[in-house]
């Protein structure tokens, strides 16, 4: 009982403290949102602590730094580009359905009330659709006529349910490719994974500024593992203490290190595949994926041009593609020739 009266004043200062915290940051309220902030907060603490213990022990690089400073301006501003490009991917919408699905209804009545827009519907192009930019070819779907579900089906097989492709958490119609985030509470494009050290998933939006945030922090990872063992090398012999840590940190370095060059690689090569992690751990599990062959890439249209389409053709981001057609699979099967490298096919 007394322990109670003690603990009970503190824990109404508890509840006073936090909730003027939800009240005057409001981020704060939401469990999911406090933990990405935390994150956050400590990915930042964790680059200034392999820094500032870096600059504040080795000496002879603070000396080098005077003779050369073009070297550690080269290292800084890698170090602010990798937060940078941190805040920016964890910011940044991944492509969710439903902001494609009210982009298209915009679209959609901007057709109808244009008096040109007979010349020039906004649909697809090449099977794939770009909700304001592109064209279809094949003439069945224009955005005067079809409502959003006519448009998804245009881009799965003749004959497919409408309920295999409704998600039942948002109920609308989501294009292949796209998955629901149990995370996010949203279907996403392209889904891909949802990143807990952003805070959001990663999907077409999105993949592209990822990719680029692995790349900076692989290379910071690694510049600052050189710079350790360049400490190392030089000052072996000084405090015991000071060896230690910086030991310490070396190791882990060494680790994240390993871990950031491998997912490196392995977005690399969905990259140049034109597929999602979703896709590639889940195939067996996809409907439209399950009856493929695992050496088939179906959205694949060559290195050069996923390339291309990752990097440089994402005008914007609700970009869809279509299921590839029976005789677009078998040719995709058919083995290599002198000639198809001669053409380059797989480019």
């Amino acid at each position: 009982m007394p322990t109670d009266g003690v603990c009970a004043p503190i824990a109404e200062l508890r509840d006073r403290a936090l909730d003027r915290c939800s009240r005057w940051f409001p981020c704060l309220a939401d469990p999911a949102r406090r933990s990405s902030l935390v994150l956050k907060v400590a990915l930042v603490a964790l680059h200034l602590v392999y820094a500032g213990i870096l600059f504040s022990f080795d000496e002879d690089l603070i000396e080098n730094t005077r003779r050369q400073p073009w070297y550690i301006a080269l290292y800084l501003l890698l170090f602010v580009a990798a937060l940078i490009q941190y805040f920016v991917t964890a910011g940044s919408s991944p492509g969710y359905v439903l902001d494609a699905m009210k982009a298209y209804n915009e679209a959609n009545s901007l057709f109808i009330r244009s008096p040109t827009a007979s010349k020039h519907p906004a649909s697809s192009k090449n099977g794939s659709l770009t909700v304001t930019v592109d064209i279809n070819q094949s003439g069945r779907n224009s955005l005067g006529s079809s409502s959003w579900s006519k448009m998804v089906m245009e881009f799965y097989p003749l004959g497919t349910s409408i309920r295999t492709m409704t998600c039942s958490y948002c109920n609308i119609e989501q294009p292949p490719r796209a998955k629901h985030c149990h995370d996010c509470d949203k279907c996403v494009l392209q889904f891909d994974h949802h990143c807990v050290w952003l805070g959001t998933c990663i999907g077409q939006g999105n993949h592209c500024r990822f990719w680029w945030y692995i790349f900076e922090e692989t290379a910071l990872c690694l510049w600052t593992g050189i710079l350790y063992i360049t400490y190392l090398k030089t000052s072996i012999s000084g405090a015991w203490w000071k060896d230690l840590i910086m030991i310490l940190l070396l190791i882990s370095l060494v680790v994240l290190f390993i871990f950031l060059l491998l997912l490196l690689l392995f977005h690399s090569y969905l990259v140049l595949t034109n597929q999602t992690t979703y896709e590639l751990v889940r195939r067996r599990r996809i409907p439209y994926l399950r009856g493929l062959p695992e050496n088939v890439f179906p959205f694949s249209k060559g290195v050069c041009r996923n390339l291309y389409r990752f990097c440089c053709a994402q005008s914007t981001i609700y970009d869809m593609e279509r299921l590839p057609t029976a005789f677009e699979v078998e040719e995709k099967l058919r083995p290599y020739t002198c000639l198809d490298v001669l053409t380059c096919r797989c480019c």
